[in-house]
């Protein structure tokens, strides 16, 4: 019991220690990543070593999927550019397989005493050294539970167990073994951590080891899949991507230990012979094999994996609306242009904003589902402009042009929060088996107030200040309503409350809409106003102006 007890202590500090590496690496490097993964489209070879880079430093291919998949549904990578960063966050990981293959219990020590000593000092109340030493804590977790892990087997009774294997396991059951303990741990590296350990104890040999780690290897794409849950679109695609880098490398190199069989020759020795005689530098060498023969055929094919992913998971309604359609990467070189973009882009948000409310008199003009898909695609682009703002601003815009970044900025969080209202308020409204007519009234003065602030856009500055007026204080007309439902005969009951919250976002949702329209209809002498901006031309030549000083 006190082996599996250090085995499964092992296993939960290996885990803790990933999870914490990884989040603490992405908040000390995120943007850096981020840009970095950007810029890695050139061609599939780029895009390969940064993944690989991105899955060495992260340890987790998942961790690299989601940031991909995060820059594809904001319309930044095509599925197509992301192929090659989601493949070579494989290959990344094996490089936990070879630390484990080597004797590091001296340096495990010595990493958690300095560790230690560095919390004791408050290192990690400093900002230079806070999210790095989460990710030293990190690291330290992670090879003190790879020394457990290693270090549980060897106590086993390693006479009886060879009675046990004393014919090794078939082929197909340790595949099996393999695919399952992947599945669980939703790793391919851990379960090869565990098969190594077993070896430098004498428990498995290296032909069982073998099919432990192809099954190990497969079962971490299909544990992708099925983690995803109710993922659909692009986002799932990357995780049918995951599963043929690693379909793909267990064929090749299933194909070449057979045919080497087949030739006359011995694979297991050749394998043995590759890694220096040491069976678990041998079963390292293997687990990179397995993955540098799925990336680089599906990075080299992206567009057959693309075709493959696409027809596996079609894109959905949220995919098409979570795309910007004006911001872009290359833009952030011209301060004046960039501006515009966003501009362009806030304004299409809240041109769909009427999307997001139901139109109680056409039933037929979609449904609950579209309109969660809207809402969320909404969403995705708002935080892809706050995100091409920041990027924009960290460049060191000129002082005319960070008063409208900031001002844009403030106008796009007024209407991200506008939109999480009116999905609050729609999910309300169709929550009523039969709507009471108050609740029919809200809904359609909402909505009715919602396509005034849409047209608005395309009009002039009377129209805002129309918007304005209409959206004005109408807390009193409110108070008396809550007031009329607490003293009706729905007071006690489940609609008086929902009426009652209603009410609530619905005075919210106006009061969004009026601060929108400020926003929008800012003061012609303010500069660079949004809604009476300074013309394209002229924000360049103050630009230039800027510059020159």
């Amino acid at each position: 019991m006190a082996i599996i007890a250090q085995i499964l202590a092992g296993l939960g500090l290996l885990f803790v220690g990933l999870k914490i590496m990884s989040t603490h690496l992405q908040q000390a490097t995120g943007r850096r990543v981020r840009h970095l993964l950007r810029t890695a489209t050139r061609s599939p070879f780029a895009g390969l070593l940064c993944g690989t880079l991105a899955g060495a430093a992260t340890q987790s291919s998942n961790a690299v999927a989601v940031i991909s998949g995060n820059l594809v549904r904001g319309g930044v990578l095509a599925t197509r550019d992301a192929i090659p960063i989601v493949a070579g966050g494989n290959v990344g990981t094996a490089a936990l397989v070879f630390v484990a293959a080597i004797d590091f219990r001296l340096l495990v020590l010595y990493l958690v005493a300095m560790v230690g000593f560095g919390f004791q000092f408050k290192l990690d109340r400093r900002p230079a050294f806070k999210e790095w030493m989460g990710v030293a804590l990190g690291l330290a977790l992670v090879l003190l539970g790879l020394d457990y892990i290693k270090q549980g087997p060897r106590a086993l009774d390693v006479s009886a167990l060879a009675a046990v294997l004393d014919h090794g396991i078939s082929p197909w059951v340790g595949f099996l073994l393999g695919l399952i303990a992947a599945a669980v741990s939703q790793s391919s590296s851990t379960p090869t951590i565990l098969v190594v350990a077993l070896m430098q104890a004498q428990v498995l040999g290296l032909d069982d080891s073998i099919v432990i780690v192809m099954g190990a290897n497969l079962g971490s794409g299909i544990s992708a899949v099925l983690t995803a849950g109710e993922l659909e679109g692009t986002g799932r695609q990357l995780c049918y991507v995951h599963v043929l880098v690693k379909a793909v490398g267990c064929l090749l190199v299933g194909a070449v230990l057979l045919t080497t069989g087949w030739l006359g020759a011995e694979p297991v020795a050749l394998l043995s012979q590759m890694g220096g005689g040491k069976a678990s530098a041998s079963l390292s060498l293997l687990f990179l094999a397995l993955q540098v023969a799925g990336a680089v055929p599906v990075s080299l094919a992206r567009g057959v994996t693309e075709a493959i992913a696409a027809r596996l998971s079609p894109p959905t309604m949220e995919d098409g609306a979570s795309k910007p359609r004006f911001i872009h990467e290359r833009a952030l070189g011209d301060f004046a242009t960039a501006l515009d973009l966003a501009e362009q882009e806030i304004m299409r948000l809240v041109k769909l904003l009427p999307t997001l409310l139901p139109d109680l008199d056409q039933q037929d003009q979609g449904g609950p589902a579209e309109r969660l898909a809207l809402w969320r695609g909404a969403n995705a682009i708002g935080v892809a402009i706050d995100q091409f703002l920041s990027d924009l601003i960290a460049r060191g815009v000129p002082r005319g042009s960070l008063q409208t970044a900031l001002h844009l900025q403030a106008l796009v969080e007024t209407v991200r929060t506008l939109q999480d209202t009116l999905h609050a308020f729609t999910e309300v409204v169709e929550g009523f088996p039969d709507l009471p007519p108050l609740g029919f009234n809200l809904s359609e003065s909402l909505r009715t107030i919602i396509l005034s602030l849409a047209d608005a856009t395309d009009g002039d500055a009377e129209d805002l200040d129309f918007i304005i007026t209409l959206a004005g204080d109408r807390s009193d007309l409110l108070s008396r309503i809550r007031r009329q439902l607490a003293a009706s005969a729905l007071g006690t009951g489940e609609d008086a409350r929902q009426l009652l919250l209603a009410t609530s976002l619905f005075e919210r949702g106006v009061w969004l809409v009026r601060r929108s329209a400020v926003a929008l209809r800012a003061p012609a002498n303010e500069v660079n106003p949004v809604g009476n901006a300074v013309p394209g031309e002229a924000r360049k030549r103050e630009e230039a102006d800027a510059h020159r000083t």
